[in-house]
């Protein structure tokens, strides 16, 4: 059985929208049905609970190829920004770095911090992708933060300089941040010289809504002031009650303040096994070619793409402008392909389940469409 039999909405062809909504994975339903079956327990349901929260962080810790105490589950990829943003010691003129090809919950947090003096720089992007020397040379002594994304939502251009850009930040003492929410799942998302990293479990982790994998190097919490605290963040939450001191949990724990999703964590159990279960490479492998296929495609119809050409950029996303996106996404529809369009373009999205059959839909529904 192919892995695009495992998804009934695959089968049914012309889904090419994980970028904005990913399909379940296989036994996804199962865990959510478990989660409902212990919860009807009552409290008893909570010692299940707590053991799929702990296998949930060590299967997202094993895709990460981080320490299981370095990685958590936080509600939203947004929650996590905020986090981030409010417990970094900032003082007026220092500098954040971020892009233009950023979705808006990493560029809002930080615009927020100009009523703090803080000076926001955005690198522009060339040619639909990141230049590693256009960042670096954002980066002076006063920078305490530069953010990317692994994978742009918008051009779906992957970054390949994390690790240089990590050493770049760390020489002035500054901090990295990932926005990993167009990558995890579906492209390599590697750790070195990242402080900071997060990716929404709905999209290419084919998860629930309501949690975020979140990543906190052991460098950066020496450095981080926790800006809220809860009974969950810290390791005897009545204690501290009674003595008025407490004591945050080790690693990453600390930035969970209360009870988890315990729902989306069933489904991100699933989802984990069934994308650890997948031989990686393989699949990455033809998934990248059918991305590349689509991109020819699109370039052949004289499209303005915005998806940069090069292999080593290649993500699960392709998109181009067009002045009535939202107009083109749902004659699209109407042709039953799915995509997304808005904000000026148009943008299709090839993961696991993807395959010819769907880009042959799409380019056929596509001619019909524009043609109109």
């Amino acid at each position: 059985m192919s892995c695009r039999e495992l998804f009934p909405r695959a089968v049914l062809g012309g889904y090419l929208d994980t970028a904005a909504e990913g399909l379940p994975a296989p036994g996804v339903s199962e865990a959510v049905a478990e989660y409902l079956g212990e919860k009807g327990k009552g409290t008893p349901g909570r010692l299940r609970h707590f053991a799929v929260e702990t296998e949930a962080r060590t299967l997202a810790a094993t895709l990460l190829g981080a320490p299981v105490e370095d990685t958590v589950f936080l509600p939203t990829a947004s929650d996590a920004l905020n986090i981030l943003a409010a417990s970094l010691p900032w003082k007026p003129g220092d500098r954040v770095v971020t892009t233009d090809l950023e979705f808006p919950s990493n560029v809002l947090p930080w615009l927020a911090l100009r009523e703090r003096g803080v000076d926001v720089q955005v690198v522009a992007s060339r040619d639909g992708a990141l230049r590693l020397e256009d960042l670096i040379g954002a980066i002076d002594n006063r920078t305490r933060l530069v953010t990317v994304s692994q994978v742009s939502y918008k051009t779906g251009a992957w970054f390949p300089h994390t690790q240089s850009l990590g050493e770049a930040v760390h020489a002035v003492g500054g901090v990295l941040c990932v926005d990993a929410t167009q990558a995890l799942g579906r492209c390599r998302v590697p750790l070195a010289g990242v402080d900071f990293l997060m990716a929404s479990t709905f999209k290419w982790l084919l998860g629930l809504h309501g949690a975020a994998v979140t990543y906190m190097s052991p460098l950066l919490r020496e450095k981080f002031a926790l800006a809220g605290v809860g009974w969950y963040s810290v390791e005897d939450a009545m204690g501290a009650v009674r003595t008025g001191a407490y004591e945050l949990k080790p690693g990453a724990a600390c930035l969970v303040a209360g009870m988890p999703n315990f729902a989306a964590l069933y489904a991100m159990t699933a989802s984990l096994k069934w994308l650890l279960s997948l031989d990686f490479d393989v699949e990455q492998k033809r998934a990248d070619q059918l991305t590349r296929h689509l991109r020819a495609e699109l370039a052949a119809m004289g499209l303005p793409l915005l998806t940069p050409a090069g292999d080593d950029l290649t993500s699960g996303i392709v998109s181009f402008e067009h002045p009535q996106g939202d107009r083109v996404m749902r004659a699209l529809g109407e042709h039953g392909v799915v995509v997304w369009g808005g904000d000026g373009r148009v943008r299709a999205s090839v993961h696991y389940y993807s395959d010819d059959a769907d880009i042959r839909l799409l380019v056929d529904a596509l001619r019909k469409v524009l043609g109109a």
